[in-house]
């Protein structure tokens, strides 16, 4: 990892923690603008992205920007009549950046040309500012947008053969969860992202480490420490209990059922059908654990920090259910 690369990392840092800090329109804005400016490098320094990709992730974030700068331009006027108005420009302009349904179609096609270390800060890091952001605003019209997210993300991997396209899916209908729970004035959307950003870095480690990028590559060749790492890593982003994924959602039920009953049925909905992607990707890897009787595992890196991550982050989420 060069220099450049490490300093664009911690202006990311940096800009995050500026903006959690901050409830001011324009800090934030310029928080935004900083974090930005500070990942399309990150995007750049890959091969495997295209010009066209790095065009439309930047076209889509300046557009972004700019109706998010337009919004609070009122605000800062003390136009009252026009501030109701304002906010759903302000929301807008935060799904967008999230690429949140129905402004989601750059997010999946960026995602697919990504390199996995960028992959995983445009579907984790990325989100902390716009989410935060969100809860300033008013989160009456949220429901729709929770909605369209749990669909798009459950069944938009349907189709799709490339890992991180589901990954990608999966990361939209995660941020369904994300939403009811600032939808529910609840702080719990940080401890959710947190806890995903585990699951998502731990999973994405794995696929590193086997060269997996599409469905077909997961064959059960592999040694059984890292089939089971895969399989754990999966199953827990899934929700399947009782891995640290499971009580994640939990933890979310539970807030979302005392505000917001009717929105738990699509998100249980979205996290079955997510269940089933994850599902097909490890079934070749299923049947060669359930095809014999035995097995002799030993704890080698991957298996063990995974299992330690697992437990220990349990026990994090206690005091919280």
């Amino acid at each position: 990892m060069n220099t450049l690369k490490i300093l664009f990392l911690w202006m990311l840092a940096i800009s995050i923690m500026m903006a959690l800090s901050s409830s001011s329109m324009m800090a934030l804005w310029l928080c935004l603008e900083i974090n930005m400016m500070s990942f399309i490098p990150l995007m750049n320094s890959s091969s495997l992205i295209s010009t066209e990709s790095l065009t439309l992730y930047f076209i889509v974030q300046a557009l972004a920007s700019s109706i998010f700068i337009f919004s609070i331009s009122f605000f800062l006027l003390n136009w009252i009549f026009l501030f109701q108005k304002m906010t759903y420009f302000l929301i807008v302009s935060m799904l967008i950046k999230l690429g949140a349904p129905p402004f989601h179609f750059w997010f999946p096609q960026i995602c697919e040309g990504l390199p996995l270390l960028t992959f995983f800060l445009l579907t984790t890091i990325q989100k902390f500012i716009p989410l935060h952001i969100l809860t300033f605003s008013d989160t009456r019209i949220l429901p729709l947008f929770i909605l369209l997210s749990t669909i798009v993300g459950s069944f938009g991997g349907f189709t799709q053969f490339s890992i991180r396209k589901i990954l990608a899916f999966s990361s939209i209908a995660h941020l369904g969860w994300m939403m009811s729970l600032i939808y529910t004035t609840s702080s719990l959307w940080l401890i959710y992202l947190l806890t995903y950003l585990t699951l998502i870095g731990l999973t994405l480690v794995i696929l590193s480490m086997s060269s997996i990028n599409f469905i077909n590559q997961v064959k059960p060749n592999s040694s059984n420490n890292c089939n089971l790492t895969l399989i754990i890593s999966l199953l827990s982003l899934g929700g399947m209990p009782p891995f640290l994924g499971f009580f994640m959602k939990w933890l979310a039920m539970s807030v979302i059922m005392a505000h917001a009953l009717v929105l738990l049925i699509p998100l249980i909905m979205s996290s079955l059908i997510n269940l089933y992607f994850y599902t097909r990707v490890l079934y070749p890897l299923m049947l060669k654990f359930y095809s014999k009787s035995k097995y002799t595992f030993s704890l080698n890196f991957p298996l063990t920090m995974m299992l330690t991550l697992q437990i220990s982050s349990i026990f994090l989420l206690i005091p919280f259910i």
